[in-house]
């Protein structure tokens, strides 16, 4: 469930030395506060979502919703693709009637039948797509196998991964990934062109490859246990994934290894999380193996971000958030106290990254660098998994699920939304933060761009600023 990930800018002050050790929480240079909302049009709440983007180069916000509505499961859940102008607030929903599989629960029960799912803007301009992770179809709706609620049903129609124009709106297709669960998030390698996506559940258990232009499926890697070309790992779930500017390649959570029952009384104990460096083409395979060691206080890599230097963040499981390096793997920083971690986000703006989770309800902030520090969090609600943020206006958007499906927040109320009326909290919102305080982190006017990532952002040498 986790999203696509910012990448970024060098910084000077990276080669001056090597980062070591494990960093403990600073007093926050940054403060933050809510500085609006974004309410869904009339009649329509923040029930059941997943991963969010922004695209700095097309200005928008976008998040996955698979429950719109405030009752009904599958269709009548009412999915949709959020589509915000980070400049205006106006909100667009894209949809595609009796194509988006819809929520099979109602949160904060999870299942991995529900769509839609893991989202991305891919390209920029005219030729800029949404894409989105989109679940199975069964008969009758949402009795999928393991449904306490429903006898297990037949499968109608695979998993699949879900395509807009984004300037048009118009429904292009659904690209099947023949999963039995649903297919959860995706990274695109702009280098290769090539667009990954996970199926997640055991049940399904690989990752398919697909061509960004004709969406022509070019390969799979199981993760079964017995597949050479994903190092014969046995998965017990697949987290987020993202494009590495410095290598071109691939990288991909692997929260838990083992079987599906692993764990419990009578089965042997789960295997630790691995992030894995995957080929950008075919034949697309595992080209390097970095196990987290669980002792380090990473209970399962989860979120992903690619930073500054060769920083990969992972939003962790259990007590910590870690940065490894994307060369061999070993820990650079460990984030004390920052863990439960679904969606990470790199911002190369504030050159900070967000870790978003539901339990604590809390969005912690890292500054990531030239000395990752823990720096800050916010109080979000419970079922505030998903985080992005835009580098130009500063501005961090976490999606607050209404109260009615669960949770405490009053942040909806709290603020006034693009129509200048204040929220509510039952319904929920997306919350819109800043830092009150960003003069220390910022790029100059005339700042050389040093890199430009899959949106199309520039990356650029970061120096402090005083003002």
């Amino acid at each position: 469930m986790r999203t696509e990930l910012k990448v970024l800018a060098c910084l000077a002050a990276i080669a001056a030395a090597p980062l070591s050790g494990a960093t403990a929480a600073a007093a926050a240079d940054e403060v933050y506060a809510l500085k609006s909302i974004i309410t869904l049009p009339a009649g329509q709440v923040v029930r059941s979502f997943d991963i969010s983007f922004v695209s700095q180069a097309n200005g928008t916000y976008s998040l996955a919703l698979s429950g719109t509505a405030a009752t009904g499961v599958g269709p009548a859940s009412n999915p949709a693709a959020l589509v915000v102008d980070v400049a205006t607030g106006d909100v667009t929903e894209l949809t595609a009637p009796g194509t988006l599989s819809g929520s099979c629960s109602i949160p904060p029960a999870r299942d991995d039948f529900s769509g839609i799912n893991g989202l991305m803007i891919i390209e920029k301009g005219a030729n800029a797509d949404v894409w989105a992770g989109n679940g199975p179809f069964y008969n009758p709706i949402c009795a999928y196998p393991g449904n306490p609620s429903n006898t297990p049903g037949t499968l109608a129609t695979p998993s699949s991964v879900v395509v807009w124009d984004l300037h048009t709106g118009q429904f292009k297709g659904a690209l099947s990934t023949g999963g039995k669960a649903r297919a959860d998030e995706l990274c695109w390698n702009p280098k290769s062109d090539v667009v990954l996506i996970a199926n997640d559940d055991p049940a399904d258990n690989f990752i398919t490859f697909f061509d960004e232009d004709s969406g022509r499926q070019l390969g799979k890697i199981h993760f079964d246990g017995t597949d050479a070309h994903g190092n014969n790992i046995l998965a017990n779930g697949i987290e987020q994934c993202a494009y590495d500017p410095r290598d071109g390649k691939f990288y991909l959570n692997i929260p838990v290894t083992g079987a599906s029952n692993c764990g419990t009384t009578g089965q042997p104990a789960c295997g630790p999380g691995h992030t894995l460096r995957i080929s950008a083409r075919a034949p697309f395979h595992v080209e390097a193996d970095f196990v987290i060691p669980i002792s380090s206080g990473c209970v399962g890599p989860q979120g992903l971000a690619v930073g500054p230097g060769r920083e990969l963040a992972l939003g962790c499981g259990g007590a910590n958030n870690l940065i490894i390096s994307d060369q061999d793997g070993s820990i650079i920083a460990t984030v004390f106290g920052a863990g439960g971690t679904d969606e990470a986000w790199y911002d190369p703006g504030s050159n900070h990254f967000y870790f978003a989770a539901s339990t604590p309800a809390k969005l912690s902030v890292t500054d990531a660098g030239p000395a990752p520090t823990a720096d800050t969090t916010i109080s979000t609600n419970s079922g505030s998994h998903s985080v992005a943020s835009d580098p130009t206006g500063n501005l961090v958007y976490v999606p607050i699920r209404g109260t009615q499906f669960g949770g405490t927040s009053t942040l909806c109320s709290q603020g006034v939304d693009q129509n200048g009326h204040h929220g509510v909290d039952a319904t929920g919102c997306i919350a819109v933060f800043t830092a009150t305080n960003d003069a220390d982190d910022c790029v100059p006017k005339g700042t050389p761009v040093v890199s430009v990532d899959p949106d199309g952002n520039p990356n650029f040498l970061k120096v402090r600023c005083k003002f």
